[in-house]
């Protein structure tokens, strides 16, 4: 549990700095990444991503002082990024971007997913992508809803399930749950066990839910009033563990 105390006091820090855009994640080769769907930002290895526009800004962290790496060009607007292995996940206004780490400094394009423009959170583990898509003035006509890929051919990610739901934003992955933040809506979770037939367990309807952490058995939620901590340990049945007010 002090583990768990450690990492969420980094997470308000975090927050309180970058406006709760994002949190640093401890990605390294062979893990999952803990940081949010809508992070901007994430540690893989020695190494620090950042997307800004259509470029992935990369640092070495090897060192004290952080050294840029030349900046690679995404053939679109980025919003997200998420690591998975030797994987990076970004989520543009025109689709979902798959990006070899095997040399860090430098990714390289594996594979990618199109649709209408949109804002789309990805989170993914070996074989599938989760991506929520929301239509509205700024982020365009895509049907909100969750789209899911499989991505066992990496260079060619195929949408195998679309389930639609109103105001999807972050999403986080845990074993076979997922839960997925519908701000007004409340916070759904899915079992993904079959990710064809994805079904709905419960939906917890007592705040505005921005975006999530899965954190071993910690899920951290952000919410329209702050932080709200729950213990996974049984991951379909969430029990709150605090709040934290802004």
């Amino acid at each position: 549990m002090l583990k768990h105390l450690k990492f969420f006091a980094f997470i308000i820090l975090m927050g309180a700095a970058c406006s709760k855009e994002a949190a640093t994640n401890n990605a390294s080769s062979g893990n999952t990444g803990a940081g949010g769907s809508l992070a901007k930002f994430t540690i893989a290895g020695n190494y620090l991503y950042i997307v800004s526009g259509a470029n992935l800004n990369v640092f070495d962290i090897s060192k004290a002082a952080p050294v840029p790496q030349p900046t690679v060009w995404l053939n679109g607007y980025a919003e997200t990024i998420f690591p998975y292995n030797d994987k990076l996940f970004i989520g543009s206004t025109t689709g979902m971007f798959i990006y070899s780490l095997s040399n860090p400094k430098a990714p390289v394009l594996l594979g990618e997913a199109r649709h209408v423009r949109s804002c789309d959170p990805v989170v993914a583990n070996d074989t599938i992508a989760f991506v929520t898509l929301r239509g509205n003035s700024a982020c365009g006509p895509a049907k909100d809803g969750l789209y899911i890929h499989n991505i066992k051919d990496l260079l060619n990610p195929v949408l195998i399930k679309t389930v639609e739901m109103p105001t999807p934003h972050g999403l986080g992955l845990k074993d076979s749950l997922l839960y997925i933040c519908q701000q007004a809506n409340g916070l759904s979770i899915y079992n993904v066990k079959d990710p064809e037939t994805p079904v709905l367990r419960t939906t917890i309807e007592d705040d505005y839910y921005n975006d999530v952490i899965v954190y071993d058995d910690l899920l951290i939620c952000y919410v329209q009033s702050g932080l709200k901590l729950y213990n996974i340990s049984k991951p379909a049945h969430p029990q709150l563990l605090s709040n934290v007010a802004n």
